[in-house]
């Protein structure tokens, strides 16, 4: 597995990161070690777009996917539910047949960025979130033979292309926690999770785009709390 760098501080971040026009270098060894041996706090944490992206590719419903390859946990102190890929007995991803992804053309984002890591910054000249890089450290077999560009490296699997659908994503996990956080009662909290699931990872249609779904899926769980869902001072 990839070793994440610990970064205490935004300060100590901004020094690594690297902009889409630079390089880093990084050869990639298909050892297929990276889908080994995961650790329970490095199971890869499924957005909707993952889910979206992998069912088209295998003409599957979303929920079949998350039924046949994902585990739902509570998020926590979030309190919202979270899908994580699943994995087989001995640790391996739920994907890897014959040491190879078998979805390695719609992997999930956070696979198919490897070695690269990404945080969002809201970024106050331009009045716009925006995605920075850096290089997480790896212990595979991979080789620092080869420089890649940053940019290529982001469409080789068409990331940016769901950037904005990821972020509406984020924004409805982050408001349907907070109306978790504000109910009084387990009935209520229990109701609002089965609805979040719903919203967040049930109500599409294979046949239609991502993002007008996910765009309409969060505008109804801000009408659910426009006071809770609009106020920036309660939003992680």
């Amino acid at each position: 597995m990839a070793i994440k760098k610990n970064y205490k501080n935004k300060a100590s971040l901004d020094q690594n990161f690297i902009p889409k026009s630079g390089t880093f270098k990084f050869k990639c060894a298909e050892c297929g070690e990276c889908c080994r041996d995961i650790a329970p706090e490095d199971k890869v944490l499924m957005s909707t777009v993952d889910i979206y992206r992998i069912a088209k590719h295998l003409g599957m419903e979303m929920t079949d996917v998350i039924e046949k390859y994902c585990d739902m946990v509570p998020g926590g102190e979030s309190m919202i539910p979270l899908i994580v890929m699943r994995d087989h007995l001995d640790t391996t991803c739920t994907f890897l047949k014959k040491g190879k992804c078998s979805i390695h053309e719609v992997k999930p984002i956070a696979c198919s960025l490897h070695p690269l890591g990404r945080i969002d910054i809201f970024n106050e000249e331009t009045d716009q979130n925006e995605f920075h890089y850096y290089l997480n450290e790896f212990d595979c077999a991979a080789t620092r033979d080869e420089e890649v560009k940053v940019q290529d490296w982001l469409d080789r699997f068409g990331v940016e292309e769901y950037d904005d659908a990821f972020r509406l994503y984020k924004r409805m996990g982050s408001v349907c926690s907070k109306i978790m956080h504000a109910l009084k009662t387990d009935a209520e909290r229990r109701e609002m999770f089965g609805m979040t699931f719903f919203m967040m990872y049930a109500k599409y249609d294979m046949q239609q785009d991502l993002l007008p779904q996910i765009a309409q899926n969060l505008a109804f769980v801000q009408s659910i709390n426009p006071d809770i869902a609009f106020d920036k001072s309660k939003m992680a």
